[in-house]
């Protein structure tokens, strides 16, 4: 399915209120609820992370929101720790309407509903941070995602960038693309993170999230790329001996919510879970991220995994190696125009801030 970047408005030409805004029939957050509207609605919420990761604190935060806004009026029911399904099988049960709501990651989206927006989020070096991340999901990113996605029956709530996804291993430390060589890392199934496996030498391996833990510890793979905020509470950092400290992709996990459940709720509800949505977006941002930050890297190596980190110079070497490796067949990919507005952006981003 092709759909034209002209429908963004160029992007850049005519901006999207920032953040996420409901879908096409749904009032804009912080309207006035619908009167006489008193009816108690029930929410299903899954997730694949396990309690305690700070993603599904976040889900809470958001619950907790909609609560204060609304009291009494949702009845929540969530599912953490994949406990209804991997998270393209939760995908699919969002875009059926039998599960309502499920923070899931862009790769799996991409799988199930091909979106070039989030694919944008999945590539190697392409945005840096988690700021850059917010700054254009505000501008321009979010819209063109709902856009996509609504032709799928879904919609995004609100998104999580905690911190970006990096790798750990159980052979040796990783400061070039050398020390990458031969490694069986396992990889969310994602172009983004196989180009980059591919370029270093590495060997991409597909393993259930749920088997991570088991895989290092017998030997099937020798490392994981994934969420650096993952490894602590995922215990990964009890089969791992070497975590690089290198932010090799910037993406964040995705409210994704059910059109169908969406648009049969009253409009107060509706109104709610964005303006929830909004404000738990903004506590991401200036609470959750920069703490998980500073405690993350502190409590691996707590753990007693090696901690590696990179120098700018060979951080940019690996920059250029995937740039000359597979730059130009992403951009076919996402597509020229998506591609090449997006790499302007984050120029003309990175020159003013």
């Amino acid at each position: 399915m092709t759909l034209s970047l002209a429908a963004c408005g160029g992007f850049g030409g005519q901006q999207q209120a920032a953040g996420n805004t409901p879908p096409s029939g749904s009032s804009e957050p912080n309207q006035p609820a619908a009167s006489g509207s008193a009816e108690t609605v029930k929410i299903r919420v899954a997730t694949s992370s396990a309690d305690g990761n700070p993603m599904n604190d976040l889900i809470y935060y958001w619950e907790e929101q909609v609560d204060a806004l609304l009291p009494g009026r949702v009845e929540w029911e969530n599912f953490p720790n994949a406990a209804v399904g991997t998270e393209r099988e939760q995908i699919e049960m969002v875009i059926d309407g039998t599960l309502d709501a499920a923070l899931v990651g862009p790769s799996n989206i991409t799988a199930v509903a091909p979106s070039n927006a989030v694919r944008l989020q999945d590539m190697p070096f392409l945005f840096r941070s988690g700021e850059e991340l917010y700054a254009a999901g505000e501008e321009w990113m979010n819209a063109k995602i709902n856009e996509e996605g609504e032709p799928y029956g879904y919609t995004t709530i609100f998104y999580e960038y905690i911190m970006g996804q990096e790798i750990e291993n159980n052979r040796n430390p990783i400061y070039t693309p050398a020390d990458v060589k031969g490694l069986k890392v396992r990889s969310y199934d994602s172009p983004g993170p196989y180009k980059f496996l591919e370029a270093c030498g590495g060997l991409p391996v597909s393993l259930a999230f749920s088997e991570l833990y088991s895989g290092l510890q017998q030997g099937a793979i020798d490392g994981v790329y994934t969420t650096t905020s993952n490894y602590v509470p995922h215990k990964l950092v009890e089969v791992c001996k070497y975590h690089t400290k290198l932010e090799i992709t910037s993406l964040g996990m995705t409210m994704m919510f059910s059109l169908n459940s969406l648009n049969s709720y009253p409009q107060d509800v509706q109104d709610a879970l964005f303006e929830a949505g909004r404000l738990t977006e903004k506590y991401c941002q200036e609470v959750v991220s920069p703490q998980t930050k500073a405690k993350t890297y502190d409590e691996i190596a707590a753990a007693g995994v090696e901690i590696n980190e990179v120098t700018d110079e060979q951080y940019e070497v690996f920059v250029k190696l995937i740039e000359d490796y597979c730059y130009d067949d992403l951009r076919e990919e996402v597509g020229p125009e998506l591609w090449d507005f997006c790499v302007e952006w984050l120029e003309n981003y990175r020159t003013n801030h």
